[in-house]
């Protein structure tokens, strides 16, 4: 019988561990990008980590597709103690900068490596759709490291992203299979991360932190259609609070996290909408005043409560104020902001859709024992007393 010995590096059992050490890279970048988003102050930076941080998911859920064909249960704990800690400390840069510097030219040229040896590697045929998955992964952080390139051209070299590196190579790299060194000793610009409670905005904006969730019901055409938009530049702050869910919420299932970046990231389409509408029309969307207290009021309650307030509340509660300004608009033939209006709705019902799958899976994790509509109900009568009502008061609690 004659006997053939294969060529390629990466068999089955390997190609599996070092799916799941990709997988596991992946998915703790998005929870470390979604944790920062509400912490970074620069406006731009944030639209572009809500993208990052979704195509970062699509890379997640192409890893666990592949994944859960060769294994069960897919996702599994890397089993190596250096990568884990890596990833663990990645989250503890001194500023968002930094971060991404670690995050943007450390770990995701790594990965991009990482992934085109392993495209040479496996068995091309047998592991199709792994070949696959690459392809398009790389799409991507080849896009993610030339914006980070460009994003942080001004950012010198320093200790953090030195750390990172090390810690990298304490971990063999991404395949593991490198050399391994010491653990290095942490530098004395890390800062412990925290789940941020304010949301940061950059000196160019001014705060509004009074009567912010009261809606005015007496505007002319002219003024309500500039005040809904100028609403849309705000919806920055649904992003965050998405973000800061999921976050918190590392016990949810894969599925939760896959719909909520998607979540994250309509959210700061809109807040691109209304800057974009705002811009057309001669406007600066920074001289619109930034309603953070919503960020902070909402951001005081668990995360059950946070998602049920903007699902049931902020969302399924738009749908009426959006038809009406379609029908206003349409009398004006204002067909930009018809167009802008309905994308933006086609969004939202899939939002509610996400509120009402996800809040029972969220209230069980919680450990919250209630009828999941009379947690509901009674979380959307709060958004009513508090938010509406434009009182937002924060009860100290954190």
């Amino acid at each position: 019988m004659q006997i053939i010995q294969p060529n390629q590096a990466i068999d089955f059992e390997t190609n599996k561990r070092l799916l799941n050490r990709y997988r596991f890279i992946e998915y703790e970048m998005l929870r470390i990008l979604a944790g920062w988003l509400p912490a970074t102050a620069q406006m731009e930076t944030k639209l572009a980590m809500g993208q990052l941080l979704w195509e970062d998911a699509q890379h997640v859920q192409h890893l666990y597709q592949r994944l859960r064909e060769v294994q069960t249960p897919a996702f599994r704990p890397p089993g190596d103690p250096a990568l884990e800690y890596l990833m663990a400390e990645a989250i503890h840069a001194p500023d968002e900068r930094e971060l991404l510097a670690g995050l943007f030219r450390v770990l995701k040229p790594a990965l991009i490596a990482a992934y085109r040896w392993h495209l040479t590697q496996t068995f091309a045929n047998p592991d199709a759709p792994t070949l696959y998955a690459f392809k398009h992964i790389l799409v991507d952080e080849e896009e993610h490291v030339q914006w980070a390139a460009d994003a942080l051209a001004d950012l010198p070299v320093g200790e953090w992203e030195h750390y990172i590196r090390e810690l990298l190579a304490a971990a063999g790299g991404v395949t593991g299979r490198e050399e391994r060194y010491p653990t290095p000793a942490a530098p004395g610009c890390r800062k412990p991360f925290q789940a941020p409670r304010e949301a940061a905005r950059d000196s160019r904006f001014n705060l509004v932190n009074q009567k912010a969730g009261q809606v005015r019901t007496d505007p002319d055409a002219a003024t309500r259609r500039q005040m809904e938009f100028e609403n849309y530049s705000q919806e920055m702050l649904a992003a965050e609070t998405v973000a800061l869910i999921i976050y918190l919420s590392p016990l949810m299932p894969w599925a939760f996290t896959y719909d909520s970046a998607r979540h994250c990231y309509d959210e700061t389409r809109h807040c691109r909408l209304g800057i974009e509408w705002l811009a057309q029309h001669g406007l600066d969307y920074t001289q619109v005043p930034q309603n953070t207290r919503i960020y902070a009021w909402r951001s005081q309650y668990d995360p059950a409560t946070q998602y049920t307030m903007l699902t049931m509340g902020n969302e399924v509660h738009a749908f009426p104020y959006r038809h009406e300004s379609i029908a206003t608009y349409k009398q004006y033939g204002d067909q930009l902001s018809i167009q802008y209006i309905h994308y933006d709705m086609a969004d939202e019902r899939q939002h509610v859709a996400y509120g009402k799958k996800w809040i029972p899976e969220l209230l069980a994790k919680q450990g919250i024992d209630r009828p999941v509509q009379q947690f509901i109900d009674e979380t959307v009568a709060l958004w009513e007393a508090e938010y509406r009502s434009g009182l937002l008061p924060l009860h100290g609690k954190r």
